[in-house]
């Protein structure tokens, strides 16, 4: 956990992180003018709006597991806003996230007089598409451009793209992908962004995070959890086999098993093995 006499530093991509300050009210300013930036929509219209953290979406079948967005900005009954943070690859994890958007539009169209409007704005931290541009917009259309639908559209925002100086990218923007580029602690952040009111009230926000016992319980086992799957992903596992194993590797461990074993049939190194060991027994 976070404490003050070993600062550590803070990954703002973390889940719990992103969706705990970018929902805070002292980081309106901040989101809203980021917000209008990419989308076009008046910054004034987005500070009114309502934020929500965490908000669960509708499963679509019983066997579906619980999903939630990181931010959903909700203008009005009939136009909003769904904001994700992409830290690290997962397979298919921007098409869940259309499917997602677009499942909130049959959900909340009351009338076909009053369709609602749903805006996705996916930041990925991998570059995915391998693209040059810093930021990629969707809509559903035709070879020849004709939008079939105008109530749904898609940004892309590739940080790694955004932060750099080389490309022309909106000053909002641009600070923002500069800002959660990389973990620092809260006295390097301060640092950076001395006389900067707007991010030092964000600032201030996480520093109050992550003092928190029980917020900062969450952040941990995220960041952990995470590093694991960096882990077992450097033997060549995709995602979802990394996350299999690694539920495996943590059950056989609390059997007891030998470890020459159970790097065997999950395929970590026996290293990882260990870790994951020195880990469960903290």
């Amino acid at each position: 956990m976070f404490t003050q006499e070993e600062p550590k530093t803070i990954n703002l991509k973390n889940d719990w992180m992103f969706k705990a300050f970018m929902t805070k009210p002292q980081s309106r300013n901040m989101v809203a003018g980021l917000i209008s930036e990419i989308t076009g929509i008046d910054r004034n219209l987005l500070y009114h709006a309502t934020y929500i953290g965490g908000e669960e979406i509708a499963k679509r079948q019983e066997i579906q597991k619980k999903q939630s967005t990181d931010m959903t900005i909700k203008i009005t009954d009939h136009m909003q806003i769904i904001v994700e943070m992409n830290q690290a690859y997962q397979k298919h994890v921007f098409e869940k996230s259309s499917l997602y958007a677009m499942s909130r539009i049959v959900e909340t169209t009351t009338s076909k007089k009053d369709y609602t409007s749903i805006i996705l704005i996916n930041f990925d931290n991998f570059n995915q598409y391998e693209t040059s541009d810093p930021i990629l917009i969707f809509q559903i259309q035709d070879k020849k451009g004709h939008i079939e639908v105008n109530n749904y559209i898609s940004y892309h925002v590739i940080l790694e793209n955004c932060s750099d100086k080389n490309y022309n990218v909106g000053k909002e923007i641009k600070k923002f992908a500069n800002f959660i580029k990389e973990k620092r602690t809260i006295k390097q952040l301060e640092e950076k962004y001395e006389g900067d009111e707007e991010y030092m009230s964000v600032i201030r926000t996480v520093e109050e995070l992550s003092k928190d016992p029980e917020f900062a319980g969450y952040y941990d086992i995220e960041e952990k959890h995470r590093q694991q799957l960096e882990d077992a992903k450097e033997t060549g596992m995709d995602e979802g086999k990394a996350e299999a194993n690694l539920s495996t590797a943590k059950k056989m461990l609390e059997d007891n098993m030998d470890i020459d074993i159970i790097s065997k049939y999950t395929g970590l190194s026996i290293e990882q093995v260990e870790k994951l060991k020195k880990e469960q027994t903290k």
